[in-house]
């Protein structure tokens, strides 16, 4: 065999061979169309289409380290009622994730929100809010209004209880104007507190109870100016309290004020019959501010604010006021420090004490 037939001879086999294999060919199946996650502007910055849905959720949060300092400052309350007041400083660091899910419907914005907060304190992880909206209607467990208050760390604008409930409430607006209405359940916000032992349980040892309250508020913004009239009122307690806080935009700053007044000590107001109190943010520049604030405590609850920390008590003669400056400072964007000290000064108590804190904020 020479040279020639050889090679015609194996490039036969090899076409018989690459026949064979072509015939049992394995065929790769095609990768599956991939969905890249889509931006989503419809409801402002940082949300993005979930795939395969309509929806838009939005993920933010903060991590908080913080340094807190104190002169008798109230540690806690002895089973006779007397205050214990104790000297120091301890840290705490927080994680805090809320996500935010909006879709539109014919009935207007659907939305779903959970926060989440975990201290390094209590090493515990809690619901800080969960709720659902649709249009001007909000259902589940949210901050009521009492929560709102005034810039700077000075002010103390509720009854010093969490002002976070299980909650219905519907808000009407009109360009500047709005209106809303919730009626506010008490029962897992009463349970909370008593297993802590902050105020005695309702009805025996029971740890659930039917309280509730209700509040109204409006609000209106002309030009530099907007105004809050809230009032609430605890059928527990048959006692009501009523606040209106109005803010203007002054010189280089802000003008933030509030007057409060209340019927007897509820879930809502307990700190004394009446307060007001004020603050000016002064932006320095675009990084810096500084906040002084004063708030005069009239006619206080000895078991209020400055006292026990419970609903119940009488208002006396006694008076107390608060006075301090908190400090705000952009190291760069979405990283910022405050620091805040605060002096009071209460008849209801020995002696006067200083306060404060250090933060370091890494939001996103």
């Amino acid at each position: 065999m020479n040279i020639k037939s050889l090679l015609i001879g194996s490039a036969a086999a090899l076409a018989a061979v690459s026949g064979a294999q072509a015939a049992d060919a394995i065929v790769a199946a095609e990768p599956e169309p991939m969905e890249y996650v889509r931006v989503c502007d419809a409801f402002g910055t940082g949300y993005f289409y979930i795939p395969g849905t309509e929806t838009c959720l939005q993920i933010s949060g903060y991590v908080r380290f913080q340094m807190n300092l104190a002169q008798d400052s109230v540690r806690g309350v002895r089973p006779d009622g007397s205050i214990v007041l104790e000297d120091g400083y301890n840290y705490n660091s927080r994680g805090y994730i809320s996500l935010d899910a909006k879709s539109d419907t014919e009935l207007g914005t659907l939305t779903g929100h959970i926060d989440l907060q975990a201290d390094s304190n209590d090493g515990v992880t809690k619901l800080d809010g969960a709720w659902i909206q649709l249009g001007g209607f909000k259902a589940g467990y949210f901050y009521g209004y009492w929560d709102k208050g005034i810039n700077g760390e000075t002010d103390y604008n509720d009854s010093g209880f969490s002002a976070i409930y299980n909650a219905v409430s519907y808000t009407y607006e009109a360009g500047s104007f709005s209106a809303s209405a919730a009626i506010e359940s008490f029962n897992d916000h009463e349970a909370k507190n008593n297993a802590i032992g902050i105020f005695p349980a309702v009805d025996g040892d029971s740890k659930f109870s039917d309280d509730w309250g209700v509040s109204a508020q409006v609000s209106g913004a002309f030009g530099a100016v907007s105004a809050d009239l809230l009032a609430s009122y605890d059928f527990d307690a048959e006692e009501g309290a009523i606040r209106g806080l109005i803010s203007a935009d002054l010189g280089p700053g802000q003008l933030q004020a509030f007057a409060v007044w209340a019927s007897g000590a509820n879930r809502y107001w307990n700190a004394s019959e009446w307060s007001v109190a004020a603050s000016y943010k002064a932006q320095i520049n675009e990084k810096f501010s500084i906040t002084p604030g004063v708030q005069y405590f009239g006619s206080l609850n000895p078991t209020g604010f400055g006292g026990a920390g419970t609903v119940s008590g009488d208002f006396s003669d006694e008076d107390g006021w608060r006075t301090g400056v908190t400090l705000d400072y952009e190291i760069v964007k979405d990283l910022t420090t405050k620091v805040s000290v605060q002096y009071e000064d209460f008849d209801t108590r020995a002696d006067s004490n200083f306060s404060g804190f250090v933060r370091l904020q890494r939001s996103f």
